[in-house]
């Protein structure tokens, strides 16, 4: 059986366990900041210990050096000490030991630095690590909110990713995807059969043509098409000065 587990990406404190079924949006008790996910594997034992041993080092410039040293502080282990160890360390040696948890934070610290270190778990840490801070701004530090709003340059799909109101800007993506709901569009079907021929008419009845899924209630016909459909035959409902009605709202722009 496999398990999740969060942690408070200010506090740093300890591990939630958590189940498929329970509320992820759960918030730290301490600082109110909601809590990010950490690790997935089996069950944490709290009584195994692991040995992380030093197989790789360039000579770290001191950026990286400053960089690794208060990401070590902001989880609060020891930064001096480590530092110290891994400077002084060569291949083999033991850096640091610890329980899961601390192990956890370890290797959460030296992610993203392996061309220039590298450590050997032992024994091997048997999870998925997870980023629980991917929603706190890197320049300012405030929560992040996912945002998904229509993407202008492709009629129908959305630009999606994570964005800190604060600074005004995209602080994960955003990447675009398509737009997947299934729309309901209403309109007066019998009005416009009823119409003269002319360039417009003709195009819209070329577009409901290849729709498949359509029907006519009385008047109206409805039709259930993807958004990008939808954007296609309502301007030519638009240019016939006809009436329509889409479900659910459409958050799309339609010309």
């Amino acid at each position: 059986m496999q398990y999740d587990y969060l942690i408070c990406p200010k506090c740093w404190d300890k591990l939630i366990e958590v189940k498929e079924d329970e509320d992820w949006q759960r918030k730290c008790s301490k600082c109110g900041t909601r809590f990010g996910f950490a690790l997935h594997g089996k069950k944490i034992d709290d009584s195994t210990y692991h040995s992380i041993i030093l197989e790789y080092r360039e000579k770290l410039d001191d950026m990286r050096i400053s960089s690794i040293r208060n990401k070590l502080k902001n989880v609060h282990l020891d930064a001096d000490n480590l530092m110290r160890a891994i400077s002084d360390g060569k291949q083999g040696d033991i850096i640091y030991e610890g329980d899961s948890f601390h192990t956890y934070l370890f290797a959460k610290v030296f992610s993203g630095y392996e061309p220039w270190i590298e450590f050997e778990i032992v024994p091997k840490f048997p999870y998925e690590i997870g980023e629980p801070d991917i929603f706190f701004c890197p320049e300012c530090g405030e929560e992040a909110d996912n945002r998904t709003e229509p993407f202008e340059d492709i009629k129908g799909w959305f630009i999606d990713g994570l964005f800190c109101r604060h600074c005004n800007k995209w602080t994960l993506g955003p990447i675009a995807k398509r737009d997947t709901a299934v729309y309901n569009l209403a309109f007066p079907y019998k009005k416009i059969k009823s119409m003269s021929d002319s360039s417009i008419k003709r195009g819209l009845m070329n577009r409901l043509e290849k729709v498949p899924d359509k029907k006519t209630e009385g008047d109206q016909m409805i039709v259930h098409t993807n958004s990008e459909r939808i954007i296609e035959i309502v301007p030519c409902l638009k240019s016939l000065d006809l009436a329509y009605e889409i479900e659910p709202p459409f958050p799309h722009k339609i010309e």
